[in-house]
């Protein structure tokens, strides 16, 4: 199932006086709809929102056709983890461990430091279909999606990088998700980079990705020279599950599976962990799938 088009956008800016880049990404739309796909909770909503925000800034790196980058973080903190892909098409899906929070789901404000918990671990995988191109992993605490992004960036790909994610909500859906990341080049201006680093440090571009500042706003917070804005880059929530995809799962079942299926008498239905969609397989169907063989 592929969802139709939306305005999220990636966008890169370049800052040649310095020779520093920004990365903005607004995934406000992806992140509604996946929140409703998985009849998630007003919590995990909230910790998708920023998990989307923080894979679409790693998916600035693919370069790839077909390239995918999966961010995992497991986590003590009740909502117990998140999964979340961006591939190189602009593509975006994932799934919170938890979607549900009956607690946290009552309150009026949504703390993900609180959901996250105080400890937790993070994987960052880039792979082509059938292959794993990089893989990196580590503890982190404290927990949040921009720990994750900052280290992957740091301790992995040894970058000079600083970064921001933010969801808002304000009623029963996600007003926004969007995130910001700033790298210094390997010649870049070190006390440029520094000064940015402190407007991330006090919450400066925090509390504009909150109010919904755009990237021609962002730019102007961060107080550098001239910028240089690229074209918007579509994003859009895509997963490419399918009913065809299911029953050829079906199709690769042991016998002896497939034939306890078919004795239930009833459909076999399967959930994409992904997305939340149901599909349902008639017993007729995997009767035919029987014969087929």
């Amino acid at each position: 199932m592929i969802s139709q088009k939306n305005n999220d956008c990636r966008i890169k800016v370049f800052f040649p006086a310095v020779k520093l880049t920004m990365t903005y990404v607004d995934v406000s739309a992806s992140a509604r709809e996946l929140e409703q796909c998985h009849q998630a909770g007003p919590s995990a909503g909230m910790v998708l929102g920023e998990a989307l925000a923080g894979v679409a800034l790693l998916g600035s790196e693919l370069t790839q056709p077909g390239e995918t980058v999966t961010m995992r973080m497991r986590v003590s903190g009740p909502v117990q983890g998140v999964l979340v892909e961006a591939n190189s098409q602009g593509d975006l899906r994932g799934y919170p461990y938890q979607k549900i929070l009956p607690d946290c789901d009552k309150r009026e404000i949504f703390d993900t430091a609180e959901l996250f918990g105080d400890r937790g671990s993070m994987e960052v995988i880039c792979s082509l279909p059938g292959k794993i191109i990089s893989s990196a992993s580590c503890e982190i605490q404290p927990v949040s999606v921009t720990e994750t992004v900052e280290r992957y960036f740091s301790r992995s790909l040894q970058r000079m990088a600083v970064a921001d994610v933010c969801a808002v909500r304000s009623g029963p859906m996600l007003d926004g998700a969007r995130g910001v990341l700033v790298e210094c080049m390997p010649d870049g201006d070190t006390e440029a980079f520094d000064r940015v680093h402190q407007l991330f440090e006090d919450n400066t571009v925090f509390a504009n990705l909150q109010d919904g500042s755009d990237v021609k706003t962002i730019c102007e917070v961060l107080g550098v020279a001239i910028a240089k804005i690229g074209k918007p880059e579509p994003l859009r929530f895509a997963c490419h599950c399918s009913q065809e995809r299911v029953e050829g799962m079906l199709a690769g079942l042991p016998n002896d599976d497939l034939e306890e299926l078919i004795a239930k008498g009833k459909p076999t239905e399967i959930y994409c962990h992904m997305c939340g969609t149901r599909y349902a397989v008639p017993v007729a169907r995997m009767e035919e799938i029987r014969k087929e063989r």
